[in-house]
Order: structure tokens, then sequence, then C-alpha cells
């Protein structure tokens, strides 16, 4: 009876969801999984409902489904769902009371001890924040709040298993979005301070206080220390000790097994290759991957691809190429997607590499090979592929054309290659703040990125305001990424257009999401195959392609 009712609810999410009705939907797939919790499809469903939903009340009843969907390995990314979240929990009363009090909203430790006991009422706010990014500024400004006053205040804090809850969980938020809250000259000291005391202590054979590793852990990298390995203090801990310690210590021993094509000789493939080992992009938990794979053909009929050459929905056994993996969320969705494929991954940055390959045995994926290359070189790969996939990659080389030559000569006739490149039209606001950071000279020390990050989120301009909602504001990489790269191209899709004619390459669609848009402005019987139409839509409507362009073609 349980598994009729919840496939009841299931179905009526999922009429509910292509109704718009948003919010109905995912109180019924909720209701589907806490009928049957095994329920995968009701799982995805709702992280996919979740990805354009805002709450505007309290609904404590969905905190336990949403902790399961959050807290599972691969159901959804959990920072598509983020904002979401957090759209719920600031109508929680607690979380209200937080944010009501006035700017910082715990001014004294009583005040701060008080907060962290309210907090822990709520766990669905952990799981987030122990795996993703928050991307809200008013739970930073909590947050940066609470921790400056605990170091501040140190030596008087008692502990209790609600403020080591908390600190556990402050140390991982810090972890996952790579230590880019702002921190004063004050703060600055005291971490010093502390890092010299704990360090004195292992170097005497004594544990230290198991707050102040916490607190620490919440400032700096613990595995950047030698002495992080002898916190026998942190056993208490096994979460906090394998992935603030554990896991990135294994990283670098996986970095040294990784094949290496060739040295990067490129000028410009450096300069990309040095930041991604100082910041790999991104550092992620959890993964939303498919459930069950597909063939290669259903893929391309699911997508709506206008296909020159219909023969590549014959190949059963796809050979992928991924060029530019980053941490692996590419390479292991590609993988776990098409049936009985074989993934090629490759990458500049070993440390990316790394961290791919532990989240890739970590989800038991093993169809996949990773490679450190530049694209420049993978014609020394000597082999060709079914599907090539590079997007967010080509517009980092000095030259994409270059590079986009190369990925098409390793394509089979037929064969297909998803692109992503960054359109010029939605990136001004980018422009105009990299010109900024330029005229200014910020450099890309954490404390710089952090400090200039601060002046962004206190401006009131239009155009820095645009950039301070992107999720992509809330890790120190991604920021990096976003705003202080080393080298970035933008393109009009009349120049797309051009690239594809001049590399034999046919436009077959872009990614699904946009084409209601389109049919919207042109109306629906109007060619979505038409790059030329798509432009009009796009100088009208410029945010169209904020993230990036991304779209299949196929080597005629």
């Amino acid at each position: 009876l349980k598994s009729d009712s919840a496939i009841l609810h299931y179905k009526l999410g999922t009429t509910l969801k292509a109704l718009g009705r948003l919010e109905e939907a995912c109180e019924a797939y909720v209701c589907a999984v806490n009928l049957n919790p095994g329920f995968s499809n009701a799982f995805v469903n709702l992280g996919q409902a979740l990805r354009n939903v805002r709450f505007y009340g309290a609904n404590r009843s969905l905190y336990p489904a949403l902790s399961d969907l959050l807290t599972a390995r691969s159901f959804v990314r959990p920072k598509n769902i983020a904002k979401a979240v957090i759209s719920l929990l600031k109508h929680d009363p607690v979380m209200m009371d937080l944010l009501a009090r006035s700017e910082p909203s715990v001014v004294d430790i009583e005040g701060v001890i008080t907060a962290i006991a309210a907090l822990h009422q709520l766990p669905l706010l952990h799981d987030l924040m122990r795996i993703c990014p928050l991307p809200d500024l008013k739970l930073e400004g909590l947050f940066e709040s609470i921790r400056r006053l605990l170091i501040l205040s140190l030596k008087e804090i008692q502990e209790s298993p609600e403020l080591t809850n908390f600190l556990s969980t402050l140390s991982l938020q810090c972890f996952v979005n790579e230590y880019v809250y702002f921190e004063t000259e004050d703060e600055y000291a005291l971490v010093g301070d502390l890092e010299t005391e704990i360090a004195e202590c292992v170097a005497q054979g004594v544990q230290p206080t198991f707050i102040g590793v916490l607190c620490f852990a919440a400032y700096r990298p613990l595995h950047q220390y030698a002495w992080s390995e002898a916190l026998q203090v942190l056993d208490q801990l096994p979460e906090i000790r394998r992935r603030l310690i554990g896991e990135p210590l294994a990283e670098r021993v996986l970095a040294q097994q990784i094949p290496v094509l060739a040295d990067v000789k490129d000028e410009v493939s450096r300069k990309v290759k040095d930041q991604y080992e100082e910041n790999p992009y991104p550092r992620w938990v959890n993964l939303g991957i498919p459930v069950k794979p597909k063939s290669l053909a259903r893929i391309c009929t699911e997508a709506e691809l206008e296909l020159g050459s219909e023969d590549i929905k014959n190949v059963s056994n796809p050979s992928i190429l991924i060029a530019g993996c980053g941490t692996g969320q590419h390479s292991i969705g590609s993988a776990c997607r098409y049936s009985d494929c074989k993934v090629t991954a490759v990458d500049l940055s070993l440390t990316s590499l790394a961290y791919a390959q532990r989240k890739t045995t970590e989800h038991d994926v093993s169809n996949i090979e990773y490679l450190q290359a530049d694209i420049l070189q993978l014609g020394k790969l000597d082999r060709t592929f079914d599907i090539i996939e590079s997007t967010g990659v080509l517009h980092h080389m000095e030259d994409p054309m270059a590079g986009w030559r190369i990925l098409t000569g390793l394509l089979n006739v037929g064969g297909l290659m998803k692109i992503g490149l960054y359109s010029d039209l939605a990136r001004q606001h980018i422009v105009a703040i990299r010109e900024e950071i330029a005229m200014l000279g910020i450099k890309t020390s954490a404390a710089d990125m952090r400090g200039f990050r601060k002046s962004l989120a206190e401006s009131h301009d239009e155009h820095k305001q645009r950039l301070v909602t992107s999720n992509d504001f809330f890790s120190l990489s991604t920021v990096r990424d976003l705003i202080f790269h080393v080298q970035e191209h933008r393109f009009t899709l009349p120049q797309i257009q051009a690239c594809l004619n001049e590399l034999g390459l046919r436009f077959c669609g872009f990614e699904k999401a946009y084409v209601a848009k389109f049919r919207e402005f042109h109306g629906k019987q109007s060619n979505v195959y038409d790059l030329m139409l798509w432009h009009e839509l796009e100088k009208s409507q410029p945010r169209t392609f904020a993230s990036m362009y991304q779209f299949w073609c196929q080597k005629l």
C-alpha cells in the first residue's frame, strides 16, 4: 500500500511539475519519498523541481526529505538546489529571529552561544553547509560574525555538543567554499597565533584543544600543515579528519600517478595550469548523475538534435573525450549518462585530475581514463572519438580556434561535439569588473580576492550586484574563475557560425533549456537550428546565455 501510494504521489508531482506548479510538485515528491525512501526517481525529480523553486513560508515537514536528498551521493548537485533550501530555511522561526537582529547578527560571545544553540535545531542547515557553499550574503554575514567572535573569545569558550557540532559544520563550510569569508586584521593575527600554539603542542607531544583545532580549521586548510596527521584530538570526528586531512593527502598521492601525455609548453596553457593547481575548480562533494544510462540514439532523440547523418545513432559503444574535465563532475556525469561508453578525460591540472580520480573511485565509476594533457597536444593520442565534450575550456586558450581545430581532427566523421563558450553579450558586466581589477592592480592571492569580493558585495552598482547573485560568487575558486581568470575570450553567435563553417561542423542545437525562450520570442514554427535567429533573440535579451553558450555540432 505504501508503494502504491508513493507512486501516486510521484505521478502527481510529475503532473504539477509539468504545469509549472513547482512548490506543490516538491511537496508531492516529498510525500513519495517519505512513503518509499528508496524511490530514486522521486528524489531525482524532487531535485529537478527544486532548481527553480523559492519558498515563501515555513514548512519543517520538508526538512527530512531535503536532508536525504542533499546527503545522498548522486541524486542532485547540492549547489543547484541550495538557493531553494535556503529560501525555506530563512522562513524558519529560528533563522528569522537570528537574521532579524541588528547587523552583525551576533555582537558578543553570549550571543554566539545562544545562536549556536538555536542553529542546532536546524539539521537541514548543517547538512547543506557541510557539502555546499551557501549562496546567500545574509547567512555569510551571520557566520562571519560568529567565526570572528569565536576566535576572539576562544579562551573563554566551554566545550559542548552543540558547539562541537557547529564548529565541525563551520569548518567544513569554509573548506568547501575555500575560505572565501572575509577576515579582519585582528582575525588574521589571532589565526597566526593559534597556528603557532597548535604546532608547539604537537611538537611537544601534547594534543591541542579540540575547540582550538576546529576554530583554526574554519580559517585554514588543515592538510597543508605537516602536523595535521598528528591531531589525535580529531579521532572522535572521523568525517572532519577524513575530509579535511585524509582526502586531500590522498589526492597528493593520486596526482603522482596520473599519466602525463606531454609537458605543457604553451605559455598561456602554463598560466591556466598554474591557476587550477592553486585553485582546482570546483570543489564538490555530491553529484547528480543519471539513475540509468541511456543509449546514444536515445540521447540524441531526447536532445532534439538536427543531425546531418543519423549514423551516429547506431554507435552502441561510444568512445568519449572530455577535453578539460576539471575536478570530475563533467567526466563522471558523462560516463554515467551514456550506456556502454568509454571515457578519456584530460585536463591541464594534476591537482584537479587527482580530485577527479578520487571522486570517480568514490562513485564506483570504472569507465574513465584520466590523463594530464594540453588540448594543443592531443594529436599525440593517435586515436579518434565518437563524442567530444569541451565546455568552458576553449575560451581560456590563447587561440580558441587552434584548440577547436585539434578537437575536430580527433572527432570521427559523423561524430558529435558538445561545446561551451562564453557569450560576449551576456558577460559585459564581467568585462567591466575585469577592467576594474586590472586598473586597480589586484592580484590573485586569497586575501586580495577576498577583499575585492567584499567590495563587490557592498557595492550598489547594478553590474556588480548581478555578479553577487551568482552561485559562483560564493567560493574562492569560482570567484577566481569568474573574474580573475588569466585568459578569457568571448564570442557572438555570428562568430560561432563562422567557426563552425571553417571547421566543417554542423550546428545541431542548443541545450533544451533555452528552446522555450526561443519559441516564445520567435514563435513555435521558427527554426531553432538557425543561429542568426538565436542572435536576434540574444540581442533583445542579452542575459539569455548568462552562463555560456552550450551547443551540439556534428562533423560532416
